[in-house]
């Protein structure tokens, strides 16, 4: 649960709250930290996210892989990252119910916000619920500052009736976040100069058909059908990944890594 960098002001909370951080939702959602903010951080990214259309402030590989775990369940329709605590007098009275004191920043006397990993709105039938979960690491979870964090976390949404957990990383299937984040990218088809989308859906359809046919490895189909329509190399690999990212072709995403000289035989389904 992190809270804000250092050198913060009541006028600083003000801004965020103007520039609307920690509100909205979907593609109107801002974080309330930006990478932007923490120049010297390393290991952040900026995924754009399948379900919100927008940029995402991600500030670990844990974060990023999290992510991209979210982007491929089909149960979880929005994800707000860097999600503020910003009822502060509710999270102040739950630290003096617990007996600690309550973070503020030393100079100003300004109350810190803290912020779980992600909130996230979940299909539960014909309802949609609210998640939070957060991020530790296993070998932090049994230190005192951390299980004091966690708890006044854990107390804050009870309070407000949502679903609250801890995920770490013992909890990520890495090969399924990394196949994810192999295809990600490929996720919305993109015209280029010589090419528009219509015809990548047209030779899409194409690949999709060569796949079910042949049980040659990945890279040599997709490489000949760019020799055959004399097309840019790498266009039908692009288009491979695309098809999986959407789901139109369905492989084991979790137990082996996904390789473009695996046999097309590793393809469990392909739907039309």
């Amino acid at each position: 649960m992190a809270r804000t960098k250092q050198g913060w002001t009541a006028a600083k909370f003000e801004r965020y709250m103007k520039e609307g951080r920690g509100q909205g939702c979907g593609r109107d959602y801002q974080p309330w930290f930006k990478i932007q903010d923490f120049p010297s951080k390393s290991r952040v990214s900026r995924p754009p996210g399948w379900k919100t259309n927008r940029e995402h402030h991600l500030f670990s590989d844990y974060e990023k892989r999290l992510f991209y775990l979210f982007e491929w369940s089909d149960s979880i329709i929005d994800i707000r990252e860097q999600f503020p605590l910003l009822d502060l007098d509710l999270a102040m009275n739950i630290a003096t119910e617990m007996g600690i004191e309550y973070p503020k920043e030393k100079e100003s006397n300004t109350p810190h916000v803290f912020t779980t990993g992600f909130m996230l709105s979940v299909k539960q039938g014909k309802q949609t619920v609210q998640k939070a979960r957060t991020f530790k690491l296993a070998k932090d979870l049994g230190t005192k500052l951390v299980a004091e964090e966690l708890e006044l976390e854990r107390r804050y949404y009870a309070a407000q009736r949502i679903d609250w957990g801890i995920i770490t990383e013992k909890d990520i299937p890495i090969i399924l976040a990394e196949n994810v984040e192999w295809v990600h990218s490929s996720y919305k088809l993109e015209a280029t100069a010589k090419i528009n989308v219509n015809d990548l859906i047209s030779i899409a359809k194409i690949l999709k058909s060569k796949l079910q046919e042949n049980d040659s490895n990945i890279n040599h189909i997709t490489q000949a059908l760019d020799i055959d329509m004399n097309l840019e190399v790498g266009t039908n690999l692009y288009l491979f990944r695309h098809l999986i990212a959407n789901k139109q072709i369905i492989m084991d995403m979790e137990t082996s890594k996904i390789s473009t000289v695996m046999s097309a035989s590793k393809i469990q389904r392909i739907i039309f």
